[in-house]
């Protein structure tokens, strides 16, 4: 008589081997990603004037750089190690012997599953904190060895902007931005600076347009290095910063853990942006255990549930095809929240909650 495997036993051995699948696939994830990152990096410094090791230092910025990646990629990570687990259950011919033992199909679906929300919740909270720090040495390190000298940032003062030219320096600061229109700036204070730091100029406007080549002031009050002041009712302001440039300070996202990007936020809000980057990557880390635990629900669709065995090459043509679909699906919902159409917060969770009414309700119907 075989003996009944117990449930701690049955659970211990289902994390097990479902961990080693999670373990080949993230092996394979991180050397394709390194490469990737190596190569981008290769090509970026090649022109570059740098006195380290050029090959040495190029690794070094791919592996900082490789833990964002992973958290963006995890949900194809969880999904195709989710396939090859329970393929091998199906080759192995396990399934069977655990259903004449007394468990359901669903039990060795749910525990992945269950285990996957756990690993969700420590990326977020420990992963985070550690990516958003590397992205942070990372933006430095490539800001160093860009074309140019420009300097943007955000802090409790306000929107600051540093601009090197061959004859002088500018630093800009801008109380906020005007109705999220990041082409109208409120309450600036533009400092010019000679190659030796002697203030030539300084120059106080109420308002301030952003175009393409120069800036468009409105109320100008002007001290040169003499504290002769004049005022102009408007003039214009010759600088390389755009719009695109300033969005960039509230967009990237990347330099944030989900310990600070709610406080990042309202920061922002203060500045007059709504912060829509921010709030999308906060809410996709508020929703990623659940999207890896409904990647190994949608697994057992593709493998355990369609009752047939297929070759490798089909079962990884079905994982592809998920995943171009599941990343369509999030960019379709997410551009439709940043158009206003939907609420952008539930632009995030629809293609989870998706994913997560399939996943239940295949759990649900095989319970029937």
């Amino acid at each position: 008589m075989t003996k009944r495997y117990t449930p701690k036993k049955l659970i211990n051995y289902l994390i097990k081997e479902f961990s080693l699948s999670l373990f080949i696939f993230f092996s394979i994830f991180l050397s394709l990603i390194i490469l990737s990152s190596y190569i981008e990096e290769i090509l970026f410094f090649r022109e570059k004037q740098i006195t380290e090791n050029l090959f040495l230092k190029t690794f070094i910025l791919s592996l900082i750089k490789t833990p964002t990646l992973i958290i963006n990629m995890s949900p194809f990570i969880f999904l195709f190690s989710g396939i090859f687990f329970y393929v091998k259950l199906l080759r192995n011919n396990e399934i069977t012997p655990l259903s004449l033992s007394g468990y359901s199909k669903n039990f060795v679906t749910i525990v992945p599953a269950g285990y996957s929300f756990c690993l969700g919740v420590l990326i977020i909270l420990f992963l985070t904190p550690i990516s958003s720090s590397f992205s942070r040495y990372y933006e430095t390190v490539k800001q160093n060895y860009s074309d140019n000298d420009n300097l943007l940032f955000m802090s409790n003062t306000g929107l600051w902007v540093k601009e090197k030219t061959k004859n002088e320096t500018v630093i800009i600061r801008a109380d906020k931005i005007v109705d999220q229109n990041f082409k109208n700036l409120k309450n600036l204070t533009i400092y010019k600076f000679s190659n030796n730091d002697t203030l030539i100029k300084r120059i106080d406007t109420k308002t301030a347009e952003v175009q393409t080549n120069n800036w468009v002031l409105y109320d100008v009050k002007i001290l040169d290095q003499n504290n002769i002041s004049k005022n102009e009712k408007e003039m214009k302001f010759e600088t390389n910063i755009n719009i695109d440039n300033i969005k960039k300070i509230f967009s990237n996202s990347e330099t944030l853990s989900i310990w600070n990007i709610n406080n990042e936020i309202k920061q922002i809000k203060e500045r007059g942006y709504y912060g829509q980057e921010l709030i999308i990557t906060f809410n996709k880390y508020l929703s990623l255990p659940f999207l890896l635990s409904s990647m190994i629900i949608l697994a057992t669709f593709f493998t355990i549930k369609t009752g047939y065995q297929f070759n490798n090459f089909i079962y990884t043509f079905f994982g592809v095809m998920s995943g171009i679909f599941i990343y369509f699906l999030s960019d379709l919902s997410i551009a439709i929240g940043k158009s206003g159409k939907i609420p952008l917060i539930m632009s995030v969770w629809v293609p989870v909650l998706v994913i997560m009414i399939f996943s239940v309700y295949s759990i649900v119907k095989e319970n029937e």
